[in-house]
């Protein structure tokens, strides 16, 4: 059987589910050996190059403890179908996931604090001048 041609919501997906694995401090062959898949095909399901199968998505949640709609953050559903709601489809998403990687690796509570205070004062202020 082929592979399917993919696209940017399934770079997305995939990008979220590169994050969720991260979150959850499992390496990419931790997961793979918990799904009994090659570690190869869960790096091409993390960069999009693989569609996400139904029921692959439920034992990934299963072992990731998510939700589906997890693997969907992002996107709404709309009378078109599914829409990024923003413009740069899988850089925010691969942004996203370097993110919570980095930010989980900071131990120190008070720096953590800094940085939330820091990243929310910036997305109010650009969302000020951005009106």
């Amino acid at each position: 059987m082929g592979r399917m041609t993919t696209n940017f919501i399934d770079r997305y997906v995939g990008a979220r589910l590169r994050s969720l694995r991260e979150s959850r401090g499992l390496s990419r062959e931790r997961l793979a050996s918990a799904l009994n898949i090659p570690a190869d095909r869960v790096l091409d399901l993390e960069e999009g190059r693989e569609r996400i199968a139904a029921e692959l998505m439920r034992s990934l949640s299963r072992v990731l403890e998510a939700q589906p709609a997890e693997f969907f953050e992002g996107f709404s559903v709309t009378a078109q179908g599914l829409v990024r709601l923003t413009d740069n489809d899988g850089r925010a998403a691969e942004e996203e996931a370097r993110l919570t990687r980095d930010f989980a690796l900071i131990r120190d509570e008070d720096a953590r604090q800094l940085i939330l205070a820091l990243v929310s004062s910036y997305a109010t202020f650009a969302e000020i001048a951005r009106s």
